[in-house]
């Protein structure tokens, strides 16, 4: 299950006088949060080239995302690792196949979140040799795996 965060909270509290105006209890402020330091300890996030990923809706038939609902993603790869970040544009759930570094993730191998979602997920490998991770994401969910 990937994160989804809703802009419900006020992110900055202006009744504390004289000090910081973030209000780091709201849930923006928590998951922004989390986000960074995902980042702080990844070098691929911090350093690494970046791909845009092509995405496929039946794990067969990939392509870059076009449209108003899609999943965008892309990698970030550093000395022979991959983090793949993935985001829900769509205010519907969806369901997709996204393609993944075939010469870093054999077939079978796993990816695990690191934000968005828990434990890991398989990677397969479509007719065509590409190899790919199913991503399940809510409506404007985000997810970061390695």
């Amino acid at each position: 299950m990937a994160a989804t965060i809703k802009c419900a909270e006020a992110m900055f509290d202006n009744s504390v006088g004289g000090g910081s105006l973030l209000n780091s209890d709201c849930r923006i402020y928590r998951e922004i949060s989390r986000i960074a330091q995902v980042m702080r300890i990844t070098g691929p996030l911090r350093f690494g080239r970046m791909y845009y990923r092509q995405i496929s809706g039946d794990g067969q038939n990939f392509g870059f995302p076009y449209g108003t609902t899609y999943t965008l993603a892309f990698s970030r790869m550093l000395y022979g690792q991959e983090v793949l970040i993935a985001y829900n544009v769509s205010g519907q759930p969806r369901s997709d196949y996204v393609i993944v570094d075939a010469l870093l993730h054999p077939d079978g191998s796993t990816m695990g979140f690191l934000y968005g979602g828990a434990g890991t997920t398989s990677v397969r490998t479509a007719p065509n040799g590409s190899r790919f991770v199913q991503l399940t994401l809510p409506a404007f969910g985000f997810a970061i795996l390695a």
